[in-house]
């Protein structure tokens, strides 16, 4: 049974990323590198910062628990490991804080996908699927590839934490 919800307000993406990170970590940036930005995301445990597919602009978000759904409509689908301490998710952009866009999750082992797809010039849709799993995934997996992303092989599946002093940009 899945349970989806709308997300509100809508996101305010910047600097080509959104991030999706349990409450608990307290630094969810990640610092990224050139292959984390050919794959489009840059991860850790329990924090994920994906690339949007627009440099800046705002998207409905919608998330779901339970198994992803494929649509026509996406163009850029990644799937990643994602551990779930807090039981509070938060989904926010790099120049957003405390907006009180949150997801009720137990606490766990998920399969993480994002799905996007554009809208207009300044518009995304994200649907983010919690797919519950008994044990950890070892491996990120990109589902469907638009034409900026150039994954390397194999794909890089932890990134360092973006201290204050780094750069915003990818």
């Amino acid at each position: 049974m899945s349970i989806k919800m709308i997300l509100s307000p809508p996101l305010y993406f910047s600097y080509s990323q959104f991030m999706v990170y349990d409450s608990a970590v307290t630094l969810p940036g990640c610092a990224w590198t050139d292959a984390h930005s050919a794959q489009g995301f840059a991860r850790r445990k329990s924090a994920v910062c994906f690339n949007s597919i627009l440099e800046f602009g705002h998207a409905d978000v919608t998330a779901t628990q339970g198994l992803y759904q494929p649509n026509k409509k996406y163009e850029r689908v990644i799937a990643v490991p994602f551990t779930v301490e807090s039981s509070k998710v938060i989904v926010e952009g790099p120049e957003e804080f405390d907006v009180g866009r949150t997801i009720a999750l137990e606490a766990g082992n998920f399969r993480l996908v994002a799905a996007q797809y554009v809208v207009d010039d300044s518009q995304q849709k994200i649907d983010l699927y919690f797919e519950p799993r008994h044990e950890p995934l070892q491996s990120s997996e990109i589902l469907v590839a638009d034409e900026l992303l150039d994954p390397p092989v194999p794909l890089v599946e932890i990134a360092e934490i973006a201290r204050p002093h780094d750069s915003l940009a990818i």
